[in-house]
């Protein structure tokens, strides 16, 4: 059984392993935000807390916001549901069979956890990548869509679990909003509520809205895949057992496989791969475990395959990476 925890490319669209640094908020910085551009509030935010390039893991729940300067290696995470923003720069995710690109004052829609390669596209010393995550509170979202109806949940067909759209004035001032409750611990309490009540009916109203809908509602296809992929997310160490997810899911194995891919672009099989892949990277390079033993606490079986695939998906066998990592080269 694997904790959340466990895996450190677990998160929003702004995490990057090694090369920036996570700073906490807990003081008052910076003033109130008086301005209505995007890449100048999180540029506020981070000058006062002297980062220059590097993300900053705010005090207001699920908040990350970050600045670049330089570009920085492609990076293989997993993405939660969340609302991705980038005021300044472009960035490229990929997952099995999809790449998606956005940029200035555009938003990636994240309905549900997706392994991805993530990396930034554009970006310069003159103008750098500026970007936020905000973790999308389920709680707050099925509130919000109880109260506009459950006919939203039935609009459409399932769609693929990551949306790109424009950034409105209405989600652009919610954005600012929370950057001002940085620092002011009893405004978080009494008006992050509030204020991510405005984030869900923009979001569940926009383009977004039935694939959203579909996700939080009960018993909607989408909820129920949802289930059985926190349930492989959870024990990606175990054998795949088809049956057991799609009863999790409440589907039969044909249908569940078939919708399952539709939402992540890949099987589960594939999903299990990634993340045992993923957190066997992060036990070498962070903990400094042999590829051996990484592979078999991973759920590998053979040394010779975990090599093979670790190898298609980084690029280097892991016994390469981790010397590099070790010269200090692994994410120049």
């Amino acid at each position: 059984m694997r904790r959340d925890s466990c895996l450190i490319f677990r998160g929003g669209c702004c995490e990057v392993l090694g090369a920036l640094a996570l700073k906490p908020v807990s003081s008052r910085k910076g003033g109130t935000i008086m301005t209505h551009d995007l890449t100048a509030a999180i540029s506020q935010v981070l000058d006062a807390h002297q980062i220059g390039g590097g993300y900053l893991n705010t005090p207001v729940p699920g908040l990350t916001i970050m600045r670049a300067y330089d570009a920085v290696m492609p990076q293989h995470m997993t993405y939660k549901p969340s609302l991705c923003v980038i005021a300044q720069g472009a960035k490229q995710v990929t997952t099995a069979e999809r790449t998606l690109t956005y940029g200035d004052m555009q938003s990636l829609v994240v309905t549900i956890d997706i392994p991805v390669l993530s990396q930034i596209v554009r970006v310069s010393r003159d103008k750098p990548y500026v970007a936020a995550t905000l973790n999308l509170n389920a709680e707050i979202l099925l509130d919000v869509l109880t109260q506009l109806g459950d006919g939203l949940a039935s609009v459409g067909r399932l769609e693929f679990g990551m949306l790109v759209k424009d950034l409105d004035s209405h989600i652009t001032g919610s954005l600012i909003r929370l950057l001002d409750l940085i620092g002011r611990p009893q405004a978080v309490d009494v008006l992050y509520p509030a204020i991510m009540r405005e984030v869900s009916y923009w979001l569940l109203t926009g383009p977004a809205g039935p694939d959203l809908a579909r996700m939080v509602a009960t018993g909607g296809q989408p909820h129920r895949i949802a289930r059985a992929v926190r349930h492989l997310r959870d024990n990606f160490d175990a054998t795949v057992n088809m049956a057991e997810l799609a009863s999790i899911a409440g589907m039969s194995t044909s249908s569940f496989h078939q919708h399952f891919k539709v939402l992540t672009s890949m099987s589960p099989l594939q999903y299990q791969k990634q993340l045992r892949l993923m957190e066997a990277r992060r036990l070498m390079l962070a903990d400094g475990q042999k590829a051996s033993v990484a592979g078999f606490a991973v759920g590998y079986e053979s040394v010779s395959q975990f090599s093979r695939e670790y190898a298609r998906m980084f690029g280097a066998p892991p016994h390469r990476e981790t010397r590099r990592a070790l010269g200090g080269g692994a994410f120049a």
